[in-house]
């Protein structure tokens, strides 16, 4: 053996003249390769020990010696599992830092903590009784080179591939790969076991290969810090838990993440420790249970009992990327006190600034959003929700499209479905309701960990009387500008919990964009508000069985247009019972209804209780508007009650002064008999005589034109509706 190994250091001591050679040194499954140029001087010690590039073997230990002309990648740590075996090659100039052990398929490296320079670990091959398991102190890349790893009988873990190093970790799935992970079922107790692919430290997956991952004992993929992903096609194809866990924040920058197979969520990430950072700059050191969406295509589909499609500690935030998600499953009360819902979307709060949400909701009760504060500031939100309602501690609750204690949304196009009786497009605020009717106030439950996700709370249910009430409900900027918004329930009742397009607790303010509520079912309200209604801007549509706009306290139109058609009920209806319920600044409305007496267009109890304060329009038509008095104290413009009218479908009404100027121009799509109610326009002055008649050419010169009300037209009937209006 000492003149062998003497005539191997001859050769690579002449290897630079010649072909390139590599030394391999071979202890039982682990070759150690040297090349040639680089092995120098090798001690023989006492012919019992070799030093090979600081790299110390035990004779005793050397299988074999020999020299081929492979290339060693430098500081790389090679594994090729094979069947039931594996081989781990070494590069030469990390041999002294690395100790790899082997047991048939299960393959374990220890790294010292004197490495300085990043290791690659590169992993290919197939075995159905394998694993890879390393430690360390220092970041690393691990390669997947076409791996399909399966840990039938651990020997180290109970994952397919753990990296128990704490520091960054690159997973790379290699461009034109296809890599699986299965890890064991049923691992040994003495073994910890908390997902197929585990890191400790901070794992960025990344790589234009595709890795499908079964977790077959706990979690898909779990990184105890934060996970990034970019570019890589990755399938979690089954996990006991969550498909994917970390903890610090989560990014997708770009890639193909599917989730299905679920028993738990299938993003979750939470705080790590007790102190939330937030987001930071290039999210140094941050801790913060924030997930953020910036690109990529998710696919997400969960079946477990409260399953969350995507579910942060604290902040959600979606950016950019197509996003498909489809929850399923039954309410989860296995903590009675606060139970849970099946939702898309969960945070503290969730931010949609971009990309393209399709989130379908089929689970008993389920959401599509739900957080304490949701705010959409771009991107297209579409929500498909199905979801029936579920008895919960002898309560009722109905879906909700979009849950939250403070809802902002302020750009985007969002549309909501709500195809199961008893759902909510979009629900805001809390309180405390003093009167039976479907549930009592405190409905937000506990946001436990560190203000983490929500929890399913206690109902928020009917009834006329509510305090202590919190949160808010805005819609749209105050340039006017704000989102396209479009909402429809479903046509099935239920006498437990009624449709609503939208339902606030809380104050309710539309200052721009576009609104479109459609209800078709007993109940069923377009707005409902246990506060206030504020519009102030925008242009908004609703066409609704019950009221179209119903509020506890004052309805006030001080900008923007609205149209309202009720087919079953009260069209605006304030419950304040005092000046102001009702008051028209300087917006528009148009309100109309079929059922008849004894409903109304403007229902605020009695008539003295509108106010004008403003030069904007108000059109009433069809029911009773109440006769109790037909003033209007202190109004800042002409306003009339005008009775007897009928108005027929599709014609276009001019409202026009005594010269034939046109106020305001109207058409329905449905006949109005016996009634115009009420009628108030910029330019009507008390006193003055106004005419309204009809004609069947639609104005082409509107200043605006919204759903049958134009303003700014030049437009002048031709057939006498109302011949004499005298304004008061």
């Amino acid at each position: 053996m000492k003149k062998y190994i003497l005539s191997l250091a001859l050769l690579a001591a002449s290897a630079a003249a010649a072909v390139a050679q590599t030394l391999n040194v071979v202890v039982g499954d682990v070759i150690y390769q040297f090349p040639a140029a680089d092995a120098g001087t090798m001690p023989y010690t006492d012919g019992t020990s070799l030093t090979i590039e600081n790299k110390t073997f035990a004779i005793s230990d050397i299988t074999r010696m020999y020299v081929d002309a492979t290339t060693v990648d430098p500081a790389t740590v090679s594994v090729v599992y094979s069947g039931t075996t594996a081989k781990v090659y070494v590069a030469g100039d990390i041999a002294h830092l690395v100790t790899p052990a082997v047991s048939g398929a299960h393959v374990s490296i220890a790294q010292s903590t004197d490495v300085a320079e990043e290791i690659t670990y590169s992993l290919e091959g197939s075995s159905t009784d394998g694993e890879f398991y390393t430690t360390g102190s220092y970041k690393a890349t691990v390669e997947l080179r076409g791996l399909t790893l399966v840990n039938a009988t651990p020997v180290y873990s109970g994952a397919a591939v753990c990296i128990m190093n704490g520091k960054r970790i690159d997973l790379s799935v290699k461009s034109g790969t296809v890599n699986e992970l299965t890890d064991c079922a049923s691992p040994s107790t003495d073994l910890e076991q908390k997902s197929a692919l585990y890191c400790k430290g901070h794992l960025e997956l990344k790589g234009k290969g595709t890795l499908t991952v079964n977790g077959k004992y706990a979690h898909g993929i779990k990184s105890a810090e934060y996970m990034t992903m970019k570019n890589a096609d990755i399938t979690v194809a089954a996990a006991v838990k969550d498909g994917i866990s970390c903890d610090e924040y989560f990014l997708m920058e770009s890639g193909t993440l599917t989730i299905k197979g679920v028993g738990d969520d299938g993003i979750q990430c939470d705080l790590d420790g007790t102190t939330n950072t937030g987001e930071t700059t290039d999210h140094e050191d941050e801790d913060s249970g924030n997930i953020y969406i910036n690109g990529g295509t998710l696919n997400i589909t969960t079946t477990a009992a409260g399953g969350k499609a995507i579910k942060a500690d604290s902040t959600l935030v979606v950016n950019d990327g197509t996003l498909t998600l489809t929850c399923s499953g039954a309410v989860d009360t296995s903590d009675s006190s606060d139970p849970s819902y099946v939702t898309a979307l969960s945070g503290g709060k969730v931010i949609v600034n971009g990309g393209t949400i399709n989130a379908t909701i089929k689970g008993s009760a389920g959401r599509g959003i739900k957080a304490y504060d949701v705010v959409t500031n771009g991107g297209t939100l579409t929500i498909n929700n199905s979801a029936a309602i579920a008895t919960v501690s002898s309560d009722y609750k109905g879906a909700k499209g979009i849950k939250g204690l403070n809802i902002a949304l302020n750009a985007g196009t969002i549309t909501i479905n709500m195809t199961a009786a008893g759902g909510k497009g979009i629900k805001a605020g809390d309180g405390t309701q003093s009167s039976s009717g479907g549930g009592g106030g405190g409905g937000w439950g506990g946001w436990g960990g560190h203000g983490g996700g929500p929890g399913g709370g206690g109902g928020m249910g009917g009834g006329s009387t509510w305090t202590n009430i919190t949160g808010s409900y805005t819609q749209g900027l105050s340039d006017g500008t704000g989102p396209t918004l479009t909402i429809t329930t479903s046509s099935s009742y239920n006498s437990n919990s009624s449709n609503k397009g939208i339902k606030a607790i809380c104050a309710a303010t539309l200052y721009g964009g576009t609104t479109e509520i459609t209800t078709s079912a007993n109940g069923a309200e377009g707005l409902e508000s246990k506060s206030s209604i504020t519009v102030a801007g925008g242009k908004h549509y609703f066409k609704c069985y019950d009221d179209c706009l119903n509020s506890a306290g004052k309805i006030l139109f001080s900008g923007g247009v609205t149209v309202a058609y009720s087919t079953g009920n009260d069209v605006i209806d304030s419950n304040l019972g005092s000046s102001g319920a009702i008051t028209i600044g300087n917006g528009a409305v148009l309100a109309y209804m079929t059922k008849g007496d004894p409903d109304e267009a403007f229902d605020c109890d009695n008539n003295n209780y509108i106010q004008i304060t403003g030069t904007g329009y108000a059109i009433g038509l069809g029911g009773q508007q109440s006769s109790s008095s037909g003033t209007i104290s202190g109004a800042a413009q002409g306003y009339s009650f005008p009775g007897s009218a009928s108005v027929k479908a599709n014609v276009y009404n001019t409202l026009a002064d005594a010269s034939g100027n046109n106020l305001v121009t109207f058409q329905l799509p449905v006949a109005i008999s016996s009634r115009c109610t009420f009628i108030t326009a910029k330019g009507m002055k008390s006193g003055s005589k106004y005419t309204l008649k009809s004609s069947s050419t639609e104005p082409t010169d509107a200043t605006t034109a919204w759903h049958g009300l134009y303003l700014g037209s030049s437009h002048v009937g031709t057939t006498t509706v109302l011949s004499s209006i005298t304004a008061k």
